[in-house]
């Protein structure tokens, strides 16, 4: 477990200070994969680098499974983070080294008292690039480079594996097949991983909790379900709103959110007969999140029965709230 307790950060730039991560409390638990989300310089970066100790926070303490990071000295410091992989967004690896020796550079910095060959074949097979071991990065694609990254980061089986925007250099369909193979390798590992990401829509395909964050400081920590079905912050209703239905300024709608355990279409039309309003379906759309859909379904309501139109779709546990 890690835990960061009122941790900060500020840079002293001439006679002022910089604030870039105010007081921040948080625990991140054995085994979950935690999100991440918020715009450049919402101080995701600076948060990441403070839990494996690249930035002494100017505030607070980190804890790693009990033991204050910063109470130690730099060598010990520096052998905790084998504890912690890191994925970058532009890969890092050392281009005059093949494949096979990328890891291999890793594991001898960690020291690794195993086979060595054995390992790093174990995790090209694992990440899906057995086989190309002798490939050099500029010889690889960018979903193999990140894989290639992922096996580095991997190497010495760290137990929590911090991921710094790494599908952000990648187009769309093979970010997915690096968020797949993350969330396959955690099932297999048990691996904690923390992903900071600005792309909300990569979260909700590998995050079970996520925090959201603007201007250096948490606004919003809940499961990947109630960040898309309950979201609190009107800057997490916005991301949000950025996957589903960004309305026009002059129209007035209701927005309803509803899972797999209710039909919104049957109930929607029960409520035009009993309650005789008129309805304007102005956007339906429906998002995967982990295993589960989710239906939003935006409209216009008017009669003189509206109020309890209302409270009929709420009584029946869809989410009905005002888009102003």
């Amino acid at each position: 477990m890690i835990e960061l307790l009122n941790i900060s950060k500020a840079y002293q730039q001439k006679k002022e200070f910089l604030t870039v991560l105010k007081p921040t409390h948080l625990s991140i638990h054995d085994g979950e994969i935690l999100g991440i989300v918020g715009k450049s310089g919402a101080g995701k970066s600076t948060l990441l680098r403070t839990i494996n100790g690249l930035i002494k926070p100017t505030t607070g303490e980190v804890f790693v499974d009990g033991i204050s990071l910063f109470s130690l000295k730099q060598k010990d410091i520096n052998r905790m983070r084998h504890t912690m992989g890191m994925i970058f967004q532009h890969f890092n690896l050392i281009h005059s080294m093949d494949a096979y020796n990328n890891i291999k550079l890793a594991l001898t910095i960690g020291h690794y008292q195993d086979d060595i060959d054995s390992r790093i074949h174990e995790l090209l097979y694992l990440v899906g690039l057995n086989g190309k071991e002798h490939r050099y990065p500029n010889q690889l694609s960018g979903g193999e480079k990140q894989r290639l990254g992922i096996a580095r980061a991997l190497a010495n089986k760290p137990k929590y594996l911090l991921c710094d925007e790494a599908t952000s250099a990648l187009d769309q369909e093979t970010a997915h097949e690096i968020i797949d193979l993350l969330k396959e390798i955690q099932q297999k590992t048990k691996v904690t991983i923390v992903f900071i990401s600005h792309q909300i829509d990569v979260i909700k395909d590998l995050c079970t909790r996520v925090i959201i964050m603007d201007q250096g400081e948490i606004i919003e920590d809940q499961p990947i379900k109630a960040i898309f079905t309950h979201p609190i912050h009107p800057k997490t209703k916005s991301l949000v709103h950025s996957l589903t239905y960004e309305k026009p300024n002059d129209v007035i709608a209701y927005e309803l959110i509803y899972d797999q355990k209710n039909s919104g279409e049957a109930i929607l039309s029960t409520m035009i007969k009993i309650y005789h309003v008129d309805v304007n379906i102005l956007f339906a759309k429906t998002l995967k999140i982990q295993e589960e859909w989710i239906g939003y379904l935006y409209i216009e309501i008017h009669g003189d029965d509206l109020k309890k139109a209302i409270q009929y779709l709420k009584d029946q546990r869809i989410e009905v709230s005002l888009y102003a």
